[in-house]
């Protein structure tokens, strides 16, 4: 990082508030260092050194991370990769047990970032993968697991959060366009701005997210009738525009516990766990739910202003024995 997080500003407020010394370090690279009761814990925005460092490097690695999965029988969404020097020759007959739509994915992207979703058919397929080889040299395709998305974050093997994260939509006023309305909210909500420097980031409109309108048989420049909800795209990444919930008493005991023993395995003290359901108050071998990726150093930007959680003061408590 090259800024002062909304993560490290979260830890910094906290700790202070609970009475803790802080020490900025390195600004602009997120290190500091937190104080109290003769301990001392050095923190690279969320990263305070409880996680192994081959399964960090794991961790950020999608098709390592699934592989890994798979392998501890910990569930997953169906999985190929693809090179792109193997698309010429790629055998596309091994995607004909795959169950449309379909998802693709870059293997070491976060944010986001070259996800693109709701494919339909493998003509299409094929061309969303040729124009994500522009940028990455890796894809993960996958069949995309209808449901809502949810983050559990794992502190010291305790599921202490479950935040529903929720893609970015716009409602209609009955004059105004999809663009209009983007624009609207980019520019009148306060908690919105621009590269994680605020709780929740501007939504991106990008050839991502016309592609998933258009499939609502929307433009940008349609007019959406009063009251009229249009969500925008299919990810909910808080980086795209998406926004979040609690429900961490909703979501059910077993799902916790996959949580907790696959952060156990992959030796994370601190991690943000992304999961797909239909329904997270039931377990996921019922709703046929997946875990998408691990996140080793989660954002936390959010709940204080969205929600009844303060993630940032219980990371400490738990760490300070408070």
């Amino acid at each position: 990082m090259t800024y002062w997080s909304v993560s490290s500003q979260v830890l910094k407020e906290e700790a202070e508030i609970l009475g803790l010394e802080v020490e900025i370090l390195v600004p602009e690279k997120n290190l500091f260092l937190v104080k109290w009761n003769g301990k001392e814990v050095l923190f690279k925005s969320t990263d305070f050194g409880v996680n192994n460092s081959l399964w960090l490097k794991i961790a950020n690695d999608k098709e390592l991370t699934y592989n890994l999965l798979q392998r501890y029988n910990l569930p997953i969404a169906k999985t190929l990769y693809i090179h792109e020097n193997e698309f010429d020759t790629f055998d596309w007959t091994a995607l004909k047990d795959f169950h449309f739509p379909i998802v693709i994915k870059p293997t070491d992207e976060d944010h986001g970032n070259g996800v693109c979703m709701n494919i339909t058919s493998l003509p299409e397929l094929q061309t969303k993968l040729q124009s994500a080889f522009i940028d990455y040299t890796k894809m993960i395709i996958q069949e995309q697991i209808s449901g809502d998305e949810c983050r559990v974050l794992v502190v010291l093997w305790e599921a202490l959060v479950a935040l529903k994260r929720v893609p970015p939509r716009v409602i209609g006023d009955g004059k105004s366009t999809i663009h209009e309305l983007i624009d609207q909210e980019n520019a009148n909500n306060p908690l919105r701005q621009q590269n994680y420097s605020a709780p929740l980031s501007l939504i991106r409109e990008d050839d991502e997210l016309i592609s998933f309108i258009e499939k609502q048989d929307y433009k940008p420049d349609s007019i959406v009738p009063q009251g009229i909800i249009v969500q925008l795209r299919g990810n909910s990444n808080l980086g795209t525009g998406g926004t979040i919930e609690d429900i961490t008493n909703l979501i059910h005991k077993d799902t916790k516990n996959i949580c907790i023993q696959a952060a156990e395995k992959m030796g994370l003290g601190i991690c943000g766990i992304d999961m797909l359901s239909s329904d997270f108050s039931k377990p996921l071998s019922e709703t046929g739910g997946v875990i998408l990726e691990f996140n080793a150093t989660p954002g936390l930007g959010g709940d204080r202003e969205l929600t009844s959680v303060n993630t940032g003061r219980e990371i400490l408590k738990r760490i300070f024995k408070i």
